[in-house]
């Protein structure tokens, strides 16, 4: 049975360390700060200086689970379609907040003509990281 072990911060590989010099097997989990012990003797260990506590009975859940703990399930994401020769809005990125024209669409690229220091520059990015958008009054490309 596996164990979760909540480690101080930084001491993750003291922990693993001083469990290998016992016999039990562990490892670092995925999620900073925790250890995954697996053998009965890790119940005597946890009581170490650098361990501040355990879970035991770790359980699977479901992705419908994790989408209602954080909050997801009620969020709607719209499909937003875009068309070569539009304006869009860049909305991650280096390119962050610049406008431009769409020159060319793949699967889950496009490709967006920008102005960056007076000239057209064409920069490709990832599909959602775009929304249509309009020009500024007054401003041409």
């Amino acid at each position: 049975m596996p164990y979760l072990l909540n480690v101080v911060k930084g001491k993750e590989k003291r922990v693993i360390e001083v469990f290998g010099y016992h016999g039990v097997a562990s490892k670092k989990a995925l999620i900073g700060e925790y250890v995954v012990a697996y053998d009965p003797k890790c119940e005597e260990l946890r009581y170490l200086d650098s361990i501040s506590g355990y879970v035991r009975n770790i359980s699977k859940i479901e992705d419908g689970e994790v989408g209602r703990f954080l909050g997801l399930s009620d969020v709607v994401f719209p499909k937003v379609n875009i068309e070569t020769g539009a304006i869009v809005r860049i909305l991650a990125g280096e390119y962050q907040d610049f406008r431009g024209v769409v020159r060319r669409l793949a699967n889950d690229k496009v490709e967006v003509d920008v102005i960056i220091f007076g000239r057209l520059r064409p920069i490709i990015v990832d599909r959602e990281d775009v929304v249509p958008d309009s020009l500024p009054e007054g401003f041409r490309l």
